[in-house]
């Protein structure tokens, strides 16, 4: 048999095998239709496509940080000789937190000062001899620049004392130690955290789009991964990065929240929301009811007994609802339970209870500024509302005498007999609601369901 020949019977069986596919599967769609037509309506649950008022949503992640956050480090080298805090507790600006061996400074300081007394004394004897005529212009002149040598080398010490006192330079929460008493540390050396804890500053990215719908002020609603799903955190956005980044075509932004009761961490992760434009006209229908299929989205909608397989395009989603942009009206009746026995044309009959027991909207608790606040962006400073009058400061810097005075000793305060205060909770003024407040309702600007 000639290759031609086969191959003609060959192409004759696979068009033959294509015919009695076509049939077959014809067949199938009637058998599977009497079936459908035979077979009783299904119980479903049923909810109306509603016209909401939402504003457009942007949703961005991000990082809670501190607005100002320092690693301690000394400036001099040394051994730690005192430790005046206890890891994890709050501190106030100018408390002590560690000295460095100061020994060899304070006697220093001591013999300064007694040079700075003779240069003193030395400079008014002259000073009236040479008013009475008796020490010539060039003997005052000596004694003047001695004087001001001595004043100017117990200040060098005092200076180079003050470095051995290391202080908080602002009101926070300090971390955990990294050295003890008796550890020798060098110059840089990382020796505790020291975060500012209210209000903090939250980092995020959102896309460039968005550029010209944002402005200093926007409110922003924080939810921490380590709070409960029902406390949001609103506060504001303080400053723009000054460019795009090119890789992500996003640009960063800082927002500031209040933190009253000192709960939130830096480091934290938390999913924001922002709203832009103005509450507008939305068709929204249960979550349930919205279908997905490679496709595309679908609901079912319901009239005349009879469930019709609708193509909808849907938008954002909010609480348990979701916005169609496209394929429903409002006051349109959609299937949001029992969907899976449906197909188009299908017979319904409405259940007479419900799967799913009607939900009330959860109960959220806004954690806001006071009334008055948020404060000036980059001005946290203003939150240390109650200075450390009593707290351990570093040593005062001498008082100086200028040439024309006389019967003036310098003084200078021992860093030994500074007293040291017990560390204290930081000012917690910033924020007035705290967890044990009633739920109340949501800030201006967000939409309302």
């Amino acid at each position: 048999m000639s290759r031609r020949r086969i191959a003609i019977y060959i192409g004759i069986a696979l068009l033959a095998a294509f015919v009695l596919f076509k049939i077959g599967e014809k067949v199938f769609i009637m058998i599977k239709m009497r079936g459908h037509r035979g077979m009783p309506p299904t119980p479903v649950e049923i909810a109306k496509a509603q016209q909401q008022q939402w504003q457009d949503q942007i949703h961005s992640t991000g990082t809670i940080s501190a607005i100002q956050g320092v690693m301690i480090a000394p400036q001099v080298s040394g051994q730690i000789t005192k430790i005046y805090f206890t890891s994890g507790t709050d501190v106030k600006k100018g408390d002590l937190l560690f000295q460095i061996y100061p020994d060899i400074l304070e006697a220093q300081l001591a013999n300064n000062k007694a040079a700075l007394s003779l240069a003193q004394v030395n400079y008014d004897r002259a000073t009236v001899l040479y008013q009475k005529k008796v020490a010539s212009k060039e003997q005052l002149d000596q004694y003047t620049t001695e004087l001001q040598q001595a004043q100017a080398n117990l200040a060098q010490t005092q200076a180079q004392l003050v470095q051995h006192n290391i202080v908080a330079p602002f009101s926070g929460r300090i971390g955990l130690k990294m050295v003890d008493e008796g550890n020798f540390v060098n110059v840089g050396q990382n020796l505790v955290s020291l975060q500012q804890m209210n209000p903090m500053r939250v980092d995020f990215y959102v896309p460039d789009r968005y550029i010209n719908s944002l402005k200093i002020g926007d409110a922003v609603e924080v939810k921490p991964s380590s709070a409960d799903d029902n406390t949001v955190y609103v506060g504001n956005v303080y400053a723009f990065n000054s460019n795009v980044d090119p890789d992500t075509r996003s640009f960063s932004m800082w927002a500031q929240i209040p933190n009253p009761d000192e709960d939130l961490i830096p480091g934290t992760y938390v999913d924001i929301t922002m709203y832009v434009g103005k509450p507008h006209p939305v068709i929204t229908v249960p979550q349930t009811a919205a279908l997905f299929s490679p496709q595309g989205e679908y609901v079912y909608t319901v009239a005349d007994g009879k469930a019709t397989k609708t193509q909808v395009t849907v938008g954002m989603r909010e609480n348990n609802w979701i916005e169609i942009k496209s394929g429903l009206k409002a006051g349109d009746t959609v299937v949001t339970a029992g969907q899976v026995k449906l197909y188009d044309g299908a017979p319904i009959v409405i259940a007479p209870t419900s799967t799913y027991a009607a939900e009330n909207p959860p109960a959220i608790k806004y954690v806001t500024f006071p009334k008055g606040q948020p404060l000036t962006p980059e001005e946290p400073t203003s939150l240390d509302i109650t200075t450390n009058s009593t707290g351990a400061t570093s040593p005062a810097p001498a008082t100086t005498t200028t040439p024309a005075s006389t019967n003036n000793t310098a003084t200078s305060t021992d860093a030994k007999s500074t007293s040291v205060a017990t560390p204290t909770d930081t000012n917690k003024a910033s924020s007035t609601t705290t967890k044990n407040v009633p739920v109340t309702t949501a800030p201006a600007g967000t939409k309302s369901n």
